[in-house]
């Protein structure tokens, strides 16, 4: 991706992440984003779960080109094995 997300972007999504209940399903919008040199969009919807005994887990639906998807997905895998 030659640019992403700018982080009011970023803001907004964790923003509406955080506002959202238990089992919440929400459509967060779609983002302009550069993608080998074109103007691509991509959508994002969020799943939330939570119970009292644990963090919520969040799951992000991504529509958009799927090379684009996959490279983000691979990228999002990688962030998530180093936090834990």
């Amino acid at each position: 991706m030659d640019k992403g997300f700018s982080q009011d972007e970023i803001n907004s999504i964790t923003s509406e992440i955080d506002k959202m209940k238990h089992n919440e399903v929400r459509e967060i919008g779609t983002f302009d984003v550069i993608y080998k040199g074109k103007p691509t969009k991509i959508r994002i919807e969020v799943e939330l779960h939570s119970d009292e005994d644990s963090p919520p887990e969040v799951v992000l639906y991504m529509y958009s080109h799927q090379e684009l998807v996959d490279i983000i997905d691979e990228e999002m895998m990688k962030t998530e094995e180093e936090t834990e």
